[in-house]
């Protein structure tokens, strides 16, 4: 029997990241008001031979000279920077000159919330500002991989709007997919759009998994209809309220949808093993294949322009199916390649910026509202 694993990770597209060019070496800027940070980190990309040089930043003035003279190819900020801290940094950069930014928070020390608002803001990755994460390989390899795949980005031209064809089918749940670096654009979306209060949300996100209940608290601070972790163990159906959340990690899919709801599950044991992406964005994929085999006419999914190509082929798949897929073009993250990737293999029905996927999404919300559903 051919599974939703076999039929995606089948996909010419490959749900998977490119690798980053080996031998492209990144230039680092760690910026941290802590001398002995500030030196960790430099002796740390010292060892690394993927690294040509690290510079040192104590405060937003040290960064922007950086920028000006000579701009790294990644920045490592503390989120709680002295002075004008790491959120007023991130939202300048991203406005004078987008460089990829990695946040380094501390959750003993600090709230994490300004270290999410980074991430909203244009930031890629938050990172744990401790001795042993700082230090770790896993840690210098995922900067090194992130700062490269910017470095081999290509200029884009943004491709036309195209409109749906407004086509009346019930909506059942809605899938907000936001990729490293596409969290601002996909709460733009949920807080803007009148479908969002009138269906399940679901928030499908990168984060890493020892940050997720964090989040989701931050969430459910931060929006008025609050936020919630969903529940993929017990089989409860999705139901319209505070957004759903749930992490790639966990591989989530739609097991089942009808007069009780959509339904979602982790992905079980099974004898495949499924590709492993630098980004771990796989679930994207996973979800929107279970999507096109259980629930396609009533789903809608939109792919928030992320750094990474995963969840095109997913996508495709959902269209092919009856589903409606959407894709944020041109998108507010300034190193988005999931849009491009997805208008390459025309995978969506609509390709839109944020304020045009509100009024499509708001299209549908009328429709449901005449239809009675």
């Amino acid at each position: 029997m051919v599974t939703t694993a076999d039929r995606i990770f089948s996909q010419p597209t490959a749900a998977t990241s490119r690798a980053p060019t080996e031998g492209l070496s990144v230039r680092v800027l760690v910026a941290d008001n802590d001398p002995e940070i500030r030196s960790l980190v430099r002796t740390v990309f010292a060892a690394c031979p993927d690294c040509s040089d690290c510079v040192e930043a104590e405060n937003a003035d040290d960064v922007f000279t950086a920028l000006e003279a000579s701009p790294p190819d990644i920045i490592l900020l503390r989120s709680a920077l002295a002075g004008m801290n790491g959120l007023q940094v991130t939202r300048s950069v991203m406005v004078r000159h987008p460089v990829p930014v990695v946040i380094m928070a501390d959750p003993e020390e600090e709230d994490l919330g300004r270290a999410f608002e980074c991430l909203r803001s244009g930031a890629l990755e938050i990172v744990s500002r401790t001795e042993a994460a700082l230090s770790s390989s896993d840690t210098v390899s995922r900067i090194v991989s992130l700062a490269r795949q910017v470095k081999e980005l290509k200029p884009r031209q943004d491709v036309p709007e195209n409109r749906t064809d407004g086509s009346a089918l019930s909506v059942g749940v809605l899938f907000l997919l936001a990729g490293t670096g596409a969290l601002g654009a996909a709460l733009r979306v949920y807080q803007a759009s009148d479908l969002s209060t009138s269906v399940p949300v679901v928030l499908v996100t990168a984060i890493a998994p020892s940050l997720l209940p964090d989040f989701v608290r931050w969430l459910d601070e931060t929006l008025e209809e609050g936020a919630k972790l969903a529940d993929l163990a017990t089989g409860q159906p999705l139901k319209a309220g505070p957004l759903n959340v749930v992490t790639t990690s966990s591989l989530p899919r739609v097991v089942a949808s009808g007069s009780r709801g959509v339904i979602l599950a982790g992905l079980p044991d099974v004898p495949w093993s499924a590709p492993r992406t630098s980004s771990g964005e796989n679930g994207f994929d996973v979800l929107l294949a279970s999507t096109a085999e259980v629930a396609a006419r009533e789903a809608v999914a939109v792919l928030l322009g992320g750094l990474h190509s995963s969840g095109a082929a997913g996508l495709s798949l959902l269209k092919r199916a009856g589903g409606r897929a959407f894709v944020e073009l041109p998108a507010l993250c300034p190193f988005a390649q999931s849009s491009f990737t997805s208008v390459r293999i025309g995978a969506a029905n609509g390709y839109a910026n944020v304020s045009r996927l509100v009024t499509l999404l708001d299209g549908l919300s009328a429709q449901q509202a005449l239809s009675g559903a």
